[in-house]
């Protein structure tokens, strides 16, 4: 979702070059408060293959420094679980995030009527 809005993206980083160390230092919305997480560029990869994780169509690396920004806050990649857009979202943003069935009365009845 984010990579349909750019500017979220440029948002999550302090610096907006690439790094000749090879270290980010990206922000996050936790318990309602920004924190910056630094990280390396270091991905971990199947041998000879592509990454093990996350990973983008071109050569943008921000999907997979994201992924380990959450894989360093929950103590590694082994406790990554799955879990709601929304709560990604509100880590992502620091915005409140609310989910709607458009399958139910209710949402049919908005998107009907514009």
């Amino acid at each position: 979702m984010l990579a349909e809005r750019p500017a979220l993206i440029e948002r999550l980083f302090s610096y907006r070059i690439i790094n000749d160390y090879g270290v980010y230092k990206i922000k996050v919305c936790k318990m309602g408060h920004w924190i910056d997480v630094t990280v390396d560029d270091l991905i971990p990869c199947l041998p000879k293959g592509p990454p093990m994780f996350a990973s983008c169509n071109s050569s943008e690396i921000w999907v997979m420094l994201v992924e380990k920004v959450f894989a360093k806050l929950s103590g590694g990649y082994s406790q990554l679980r799955g879990g709601l857009v929304t709560e990604a979202l509100i880590d992502l943003t620091g915005f409140p995030t609310m989910c709607y069935n458009l399958e139910d009365k209710y949402s049919k009845h908005f998107i009907e009527n514009g």
